[in-house]
């Protein structure tokens, strides 16, 4: 038990320091800097081994040896899967080179701080510690041996020596200032995370705190317009029950923002007519449609039978013929359904303003709205474009200012239920 606790104190079991998502990346551009710049370092030791083989330097054959050690760290390091390996294989050959060589001490111990850094970015817990006791015990023990006169140390020439020195120090101030640099990246990184979270935690729990008193309001305004009262306190009800509907869709718009940022989005996939959800949409809304304006539908009676949650189509499709709804004055708005391959596509096609190509990057974009004098929140496009990326389809948009836009959701056809657990990561094509 003495033991254990010494050894566990020595080795705290931690969670790791970054979020698992930026510590991948950080693993990622380490492994990329490594591929990219270490082979450099392998050239350099091969040339030095070259020219002691030419100066006929004694033992020129354990300068190849050191060169093969560190080709053999460069290719772990590329497979990046063996973090813990790769590190300590580097600095067991770093420290060699300090204790083989002679006066090459110093700067061998400097290069201990490069996997002293990565294991602080990659690593966790006990792996984490056992790294960094090792370098450290590998910076002390080359700095004391270099004091120590051994003859049986290698002593290449002068020019060796200071290329040797050059080599390494090139080498470890370059990486550092890589590593310094990926730190103010991850530090970054970690903060907007941190305040993402915090700011979706924080509207989720403000959605759910309104949401409670306003369901109460509106079951109370329900009720009060089922009894008889004069005309004018009945246009006030009818007021209050659809300012109150309003701001019921808008909670209801944040708490699915909410869930779609954080992963918690689930989908009910079943076999659905794409065909019946459109036709549902468009009997609601039209009495929406400003005059003048005709709402027209063509629909593909042999549409294939698609696996998709019922509810939430219907919320996508229901968004995007309100958006083009509101955007539209007069003309024409056509919904139409249509197989194409091995997709099934829903087109959303408006006589409306249009949308310049600059500003096109924007409609999806949370919270972002191009026309300030037109009701929203601007949530409606970015919900609808997440909730097609879940099942696994996309939203193009083409747009031409003063002709109008076409919206047109496109899904795969699937025999069975798709994966609805990843998180949406697709843009839309403009």
């Amino acid at each position: 038990m003495m033991w254990r606790e010494l050894l566990n104190g020595l080795l705290p079991d931690s969670t790791n320091l970054l979020p698992p998502a930026i510590q991948a990346d950080a693993a990622r551009r380490i492994r990329q800097y490594w591929q990219s710049r270490g082979w450099q370092l392998v050239l350099g030791q091969v040339v030095l081994w070259a020219a002691a083989v030419y100066q006929q330097t004694p033992y020129a054959w354990a300068y190849g040896v050191l060169a093969g050690a560190i080709g053999f760290t460069y290719l772990v390091g590329c497979l990046g899967r063996y973090t813990v390996f790769w590190l300590l294989c580097t600095i067991a050959i770093f420290s060699l080179q300090g204790l083989v060589i002679n006066d090459l001490g110093g700067v061998t111990a400097l290069t201990t701080l490069i996997p002293y850094t990565i294991s602080a970015m990659l690593l966790s817990g006990r792996d984490r510690s056992f790294v960094q006791m090792g370098c450290i015990l590998a910076f002390w023990g080359v700095l004391i041996f270099e004091v120590i006169d051994f003859s049986v140390r290698l002593s290449p020439s002068r020019s060796i020596h200071v290329s040797y020195n050059i080599l390494l120090a090139a080498f470890t101030f370059q990486t550092l200032r890589f590593l310094s640099h990926l730190t103010v990246d991850m530090s970054t990184a970690h903060v907007a995370e941190e305040m993402r979270l915090q700011s979706q935690h924080f509207l989720a729990r403000v959605s759910h705190e309104l949401r409670t008193p306003l369901n109460s309001v509106l079951g109370f305004a329900y009720l009060l317009r089922r009894s008889p009262m004069a005309e004018t306190p009945q246009s006030y009800l009818t007021q209050i029950i659809e300012e109150g509907e309003h701001l019921n869709r808008l909670v209801g718009d944040l708490l699915d923002r909410v869930r779609l940022a954080t992963g918690e989005f689930v989908l009910d996939l079943k076999p659905c007519d794409l065909n019946r959800l459109c036709q549902i949409a468009v009997d609601e809304l039209r009495l929406q449609v400003s005059d003048g304006v005709q709402l027209s539908v063509s629909l593909d009676e042999t549409l294939p039978t698609v696996f998709v949650d019922h509810l939430r189509l219907r919320q996508v499709i229901t968004n995007l013929l309100s958006n083009a709804i509101k955007y539209t004055t007069a003309g024409q708005i056509t919904v139409r359904t249509y197989a194409h391959a091995d997709r099934i596509c829903i087109e959303f096609q408006d006589t409306g303003m249009g949308i310049p190509e600059a500003q096109r990057h924007l409609v999806f974009v949370a919270f972002v709205r191009l026309q300030t004098d037109l009701p929203g929140t601007g949530l409606g496009l970015d919900i609808a474009l997440q909730i097609v990326q879940l099942h696994g389809g996309n939203i193009d948009l083409v747009s031409e200012v003063g002709v109008g836009s076409t919206f047109t959701m496109v899904l795969p056809v699937a025999e069975h239920p798709i994966s609805s657990s990843i998180k949406p990561t697709k843009t839309p094509s403009n």
